[in-house]
């Protein structure tokens, strides 16, 4: 090993041990600018966790480094505590002869006609011969594995979600065909030397394809060491790339999922509330038009009864003149029910204050109180949770950059995510706070139902200086504590704070997310 990397190992631990014990202070003095209500007995909606995806994307080759690795991103006390893990479905396909065949996944086995390898069963479905072995899938085992590893420092209970970007397709079995008849922007005529690029299932493909998708759900936990929650059906399905992708319209999709409700349990697969989630649409951004895309699934009895997850992905944070960062209210996706997830979103442009510093930091810390607050949203998941060797010294696209495999450089914005995720849990509430910009003051609040714990998240992107008052109705503090990044922190412990009945004082720094979180009684 390197010195390098000793030096590394050791000053990441002590970085570690910084997080967990931190130092202890009080909370300043002095007149408040204001009051922040906080209602403890009103409860809005629950929070599923925080998490982020590993596509195509391998854990580092030294085991320290990878240990250090899940340990920023999955231990809840020397890391951001996440608990959601959003993995690729390999169905990338290239043969010899094709564009770049190197990049072939090889996950559905083929003959050597190049067709599908597949067995008939007596109830007419279809099993598929898949390889486990395929590259992404293999990286993806290594990384549960390590977050299981954690044991109680980590998820209370991971889970795992995973999107196809492309459905299975090569220029022999052609199960998709062009996109015609929709728009400019969206007509393509596939180029079969890289048949993932694009296309539209064909119809007479959906029972296949349902099949096929239900081989993955039944054998993932076998195979990967963890059982897969939700199954989504398509990343988005609206935006036409020069990588691997498709396009379903909302019609599409609901077709897809009828024959999904038939087929699945046919396969002895148990969908819903009890069983596997099916997450749909994963559109491109929250500028989604909710009749088109999603209204046609839920209006199906067959459909609606098994999707369990909504999901969108932020990418017009970045072109929102609002300081919303994206984020936008749908009451009619909150009216189904069903859980409602952000699932993507990175970047650095537009709206979004460029690089890896604190101003881009406090950005996402608003995209996150937006979506709970104003989106009311379940869930919030980043993009890449880490990049090996990006040469773009932002690296807009992960929260972590791993150089030369041995060296870890964290951005602010991981930190601001961990300001909400290490404390706010899966199982937690939002509960009701002001928590529209008073004061110049993003706030919310949020508990544990099963016992007095609560959190605030106070989120000053101003450069001026701030002290509140917090006014707890329907409860009292008892043993509060702080943490807090900003340019010149990265979730400090600070230490309990001085709290009287159902109020407490705390200053805000410039530009700084602090977090309050202890005991109620």
């Amino acid at each position: 090993m390197k010195h390098t990397h000793i030096l590394f190992i050791l000053t990441v631990l002590s970085l570690l041990h910084f997080f967990s014990c931190g130092t202890s202070s009080s909370s300043s003095g002095g007149d408040p600018d204001g009051t922040i209500k906080i209602n403890y007995n009103e409860y809005r909606q629950e929070i599923d966790g925080f998490g982020g995806s590993d596509a195509w994307t391998g854990l580092p080759k030294d085991f320290g480094t990878a240990q250090m690795l899940v340990n920023l991103l999955y231990s809840k006390t020397y890391g951001i505590g996440l608990t959601i893990l959003r993995n690729r479905i390999p169905f990338r396909e290239r043969l010899q002869g094709d564009d770049s065949p190197g990049v072939n996944d090889g996950f559905v086995s083929l003959k050597s006609d190049n067709t599908y390898d597949y067995t008939v069963n007596s109830n007419g479905t279809k099993t598929f011969n898949l390889n486990w072995k395929s590259w992404d899938l293999s990286f993806t085992k290594d990384l549960i594995r390590q977050i299981l590893d954690l044991g109680k420092d980590g998820p209370e209970k991971l889970i795992i979600m995973s999107s196809p970007w492309t459905t299975p397709n090569n220029r022999v079995t052609q199960w998709k065909e062009d996109v015609s008849g929709v728009n400019a922007k969206l007509d393509y005529k596939i180029d079969w030397s890289k048949p993932d690029i694009w296309g539209r299932l064909k119809k007479d493909k959906y029972e296949d394809y349902a099949d096929l998708l239900a081989d993955y759900a039944l054998n993932f936990e076998a195979k990967m060491g963890a059982p897969l929650a939700i199954l989504s059906i398509q990343n988005e399905p609206n935006y036409k790339v020069d990588y691997e992708s498709a396009y379903w319209n909302g019609a599409n999709l609901r077709d897809f999922l009828n024959i999904v409700a038939q087929r699945f349990p046919k396969k002895g697969v148990t969908l819903g509330k009890n069983g596997l989630g099916i997450m749909m649409p994963e559109f491109e951004n929250f500028d989604i038009n909710y009749s088109e895309m999603i209204k046609p699934s839920i209006d199906s009895q067959a459909s609606n009864s098994i999707i369990t997850h909504i999901a969108l992905h932020q990418y017009n944070g970045a072109y929102d003149p609002t300081d919303k960062a994206g984020a936008k209210a749908f009451p009619d996706i909150i009216a189904t029910g069903k859980r409602f997830w952000q699932t993507e979103v990175s970047g650095s442009g537009g709206q979004l204050p460029p690089g890896t510093g604190i101003d881009n930091a406090l950005f996402y810390a608003r995209m996150i109180h937006y979506d709970f607050t104003f989106s009311e949203t379940n869930a919030f998941l980043y993009w890449w949770l880490w990049k090996n060797q990006d040469r773009d010294r932002n690296f807009p696209g992960g929260l972590i950059n791993v150089l030369d495999g041995e060296t870890i450089v964290t951005s602010k914005r991981l930190y601001a995510i961990g300001q909400f995720s290490r404390f706010i849990r899966p199982g937690w509430f939002r509960i009701e706070s002001d928590t529209s910009p008073k004061y110049g003051i993003y706030s919310s609040a949020y508990r544990n139902p099963k016992t007095n714990e609560i959190a605030i998240v106070l989120v000053n992107d101003r450069n001026a200086e701030n002290i509140l008052s917090l006014d707890l109705s329907g409860a009292e503090f008892s043993d509060i504590s702080a943490w807090r990044t900003s340019a010149n922190e990265e979730l400090k412990k600070l230490g309990k704070q001085k709290t009287q009945s159902n109020t407490m004082n705390i200053k805000l720094p410039p530009k700084s997310i602090t977090t309050l979180y202890g005991q109620v009684k």
